[in-house]
């Protein structure tokens, strides 16, 4: 009996120690992450204090939501709850459920060989359950998409209404991606996700004004379907994708696009992108992408600009060579172009400006994207003397104001078709046009 309570008082003692040890670490602001590399996002930070907040409640429950989203060894924790969840394991065929629309490497490409991202197809036999999230077959994810007509019409208008304020001033260009399913017929007639083309049809059957220029990228990326255009663990495309786009774009805008092997290139292997984050997804992990990169011959050099003026050369410039050693993570390979989405890590009137020395007319163009923008960008820079690239999830500023400031001859809004269906980006892009 004595032996019995002295083993119940340990293992209360072991609780009460852990949890203890769980409250102190808990409070230990040294040990908690600011950026997830699993799901590619900063992490929440801790709240400013103000009367305002303290008073209305709001305070406590942004420190409530900072203290759970930035737990000490959180991505272990995630990491070690995938791996339990993954034991249970995937067919060859099948829908995971997730974050859809999230929207976004050449070399050793696993068992890939030049499909690209179709992947292995399965059986035709297998029976697909719909739901909005990932379809994954074989070694290779697919996100899918989903029309909103009513932001799908909002996106045309503003493209319009960018096309009439700049009229006279810029030409308007708008470049809708499709995403990798776009391009497989059997996940096409497996699921009921939008058809990207009809959708893409019509957005730019909307699109009427006459300084609004409509880039036929689902054609030209058409024409390749069979090479590496998209990732099979990433919902983004390859820098070989934006290439067939930007030929596209070149035809459209009267450029002479360059050939592939005009471009220095670079390959970072490892790749394992935001779909295989989001399923952990054994073959997928198997079979990581390999990033290709293009390097520009004219510069390579980055420049940031800050809300008051102040000019940051960028060492990483348009294309990372140092990508292996910044980004050595797998989840992080992607950020070899433009150093990433947001560089300066905050949401202010900031941009970035790649400038040419070997031409000197002034030529300027206005890169409006979101991160499929990012391995697109690289390919403008042998065609003007100025490329800035906006990334109005970050920007504040007026479109408008900053062309006609620049003196830039072509805007250019890029977008993977997701975005045009999505609310938050929309509103950030009318923010910025209207």
């Amino acid at each position: 009996m004595n032996t019995k309570n002295l083993f119940n008082k340990i293992m209360i003692a072991l609780f009460c120690g852990v949890m203890i040890l769980g409250f102190v670490l808990g409070l230990a602001f040294f040990l908690r992450p600011s950026y997830s590399e699993s799901e590619k996002r900063e992490l929440t930070k801790f709240p400013t204090f103000t009367v305002e907040t303290f008073l209305s409640g709001k305070y406590t429950e942004q420190i409530s939501t900072w203290f759970a989203d930035t737990f000490p060894f959180r991505e272990g924790l995630i990491s070690l709850n995938d791996t339990i969840s993954s034991l249970k394991g995937f067919g060859s065929e099948q829908f995971q459920s997730g974050a859809a629309n999230l929207g976004g490497n050449q070399g050793s490409q696993g068992n890939q060989g030049s499909q690209g991202n179709q992947g292995s197809q399965g059986g035709e036999d297998v029976k697909v359950e719909t739901i909005a999230g990932y379809y994954i077959t074989g070694d290779t994810a697919y996100e899918m998409y989903y029309q909103s007509k009513e932001y799908s019409a909002r996106y045309a208008a503003l493209i319009n209404s960018a096309a009439q304020k700049l009229d006279g001033k810029a030409k308007v260009y708008t470049v809708v991606v499709p995403l990798a399913y776009a391009y497989n017929d059997k996940v096409l007639k497996k699921t009921d996700a939008t058809d990207p083309k009809a959708a893409i049809d019509s957005i730019y059957g909307a699109i009427t004004h006459k300084n609004a220029r409509k880039v036929d990228a689902y054609g030209a990326l058409g024409a390749h379907k069979n090479e590496y255009l998209y990732f099979r663990t990433d919902h983004h495309w390859t820098a070989r994708g934006a290439y067939y786009a930007y030929t596209a774009y070149a035809q459209s805008a009267g450029l002479t696009a360059h050939p592939l092997d005009y471009y220095e290139k670079m390959e970072f292997g490892g790749f394992l992108g935001t779909l295989y984050s989001h399923t952990k997804a054994p073959a997928l992990q198997k079979n990581p992408d390999t990033v290709e990169a293009f390097i520009p011959r004219g510069t390579n050099n980055l420049y940031v600009y800050t809300a008051d003026g102040e000019r940051n050369k960028f060492t990483g410039g348009v294309v990372r060579k140092d990508t292996d050693t910044m980004y050595a993570a797998a989840a992080s390979k992607y950020n070899c172009f433009l150093t990433s989405d947001n560089p300066l890590g905050t949401k202010q009137s900031y941009y970035c400006s790649i400038e040419n020395p070997n031409i000197t007319d002034g030529s300027a163009v206005v890169l409006v994207k979101e991160s499929f923008g990012n391995c697109f960008a690289p390919f403008l820079v042998d065609h003007y003397q100025y490329v800035y690239v906006i990334d109005y999830r970050y920007y504040d500023g007026d479109l408008t104001q900053f062309v006609t400031q620049k003196g830039a001859r072509d805007v250019i809004f890029l977008n993977n078709i997701t975005a045009t269906s999505a609310a938050p980006r929309i509103e950030e892009m009318e923010d910025l046009v209207n």
